[in-house]
């Protein structure tokens, strides 16, 4: 069972996407702001991880460069949710190295067939 961390601080948002992914068979771990994902992703190593665009204690952006430049992470692939829809941020994102932006709303079928093929490649 692929393992995926997700960075979600709205309660309701985190518990939508935790009853997709579970439905679609991921293991989840949630986390409610950036800084507890820096504390807990080496130990529990994720094959992939989601993180909200804008979280307390580190952004999503902060996440992902943190991620890009850690050599023992760096093989985790990163998708963003975003409420925000700025193209212009999108590209500092890519460079970050996320894989894929989802803007809110978005449709769980596509974020669990986004995370197979993120998974297989």
């Amino acid at each position: 069972m692929n393992r995926i961390l997700i960075a979600e601080d709205d309660p309701v948002m985190a518990k939508l996407v935790e009853f997709n992914l579970k439905k679609a068979g991921f293991e989840l771990m949630i986390c409610p702001d950036g800084s507890s994902v820096i504390d807990r992703i080496s130990d529990w190593g994720p094959d992939l991880a989601i993180f909200d665009l804008n979280l307390p204690g580190k952004s999503g952006l902060e996440l992902s460069q943190y991620i890009q430049d850690t050599p023992a992470l760096s093989h985790i692939p990163v998708i963003i949710i975003t409420g925000q829809g700025k193209e212009s941020s999108f590209e500092e994102l890519y460079e970050a190295g996320v894989k894929k932006i989802f803007s809110k709303p978005y449709s769980p079928t596509a974020l669990a067939e986004t995370i197979r093929t993120l998974l297989s490649s």
